[in-house]
């Protein structure tokens, strides 16, 4: 019975990827929800470098485009992307998230970009949670942005992009930008 369950979602998770690179996805943020998402939690946290805000909508699953770059100064998107999350905290959907070590759960809230470096994923970022509670845990747990060539980006918590687009994110936004990552 297990085998067949398994056949199952996984038929129906392919038949959704499929979907999506066709452009149809499950869910949908206007750019101008977007922009309007980045000004307000530019708002509310600071950080020394104003020039881009990274939006991460976590109530959109992951075969959509839903990791957005705010030019805060033009307010528009100037990149978009896929990004993960991890496996642990839900198939399609990141649902259950989590702050703790160990637990390889991804978390929401809002981050500060940090240095860029060369790590076991190729070129990396880290960052800092800037919520206790939340997300503070955030570099103790080596949470990062890198990349990952697989169909299936999922990640143990960090922030996986293709690697299309990874060097180009973290070189536009190292070094004190904010990333904001939303859940519902």
């Amino acid at each position: 019975m297990m085998r067949i369950l398994k056949f199952i979602g996984f038929g129906i998770l392919g038949i959704l990827a499929i979907l999506s690179l066709y452009g149809m996805t499950l869910g949908h943020l206007s750019d101008k929800q977007v922009v309007s998402i980045a000004k307000d939690a530019a708002g509310k946290y600071k950080v020394p470098n104003k020039k881009y805000v990274v939006v991460i909508d976590y109530d959109l699953w992951i075969f959509s485009e839903r990791l957005f770059v705010v030019d805060m100064t033009k307010q528009e998107i100037v990149l978009r992307s896929r990004v993960s999350h991890a496996i642990r905290s839900g198939l399609l959907f990141a649902s259950d998230l989590s702050n703790q070590p160990g637990t390889n759960k991804s978390c929401v809230g809002a981050f500060k970009t940090a240095e860029s470096y060369q790590g076991r994923f190729g070129y990396a970022m880290r960052i800092d949670g800037l919520q206790k509670g939340l997300n503070n845990n955030a570099r103790a747990r080596a949470i990062v942005f890198h990349d990952f060539e697989s169909p299936f980006s999922y990640s143990f918590g960090c922030f996986v992009t293709p690697p299309g687009v990874n060097r180009q994110l973290i070189d536009m936004v190292k070094g004190g930008c904010l990333v904001f990552v939303r859940k519902n």
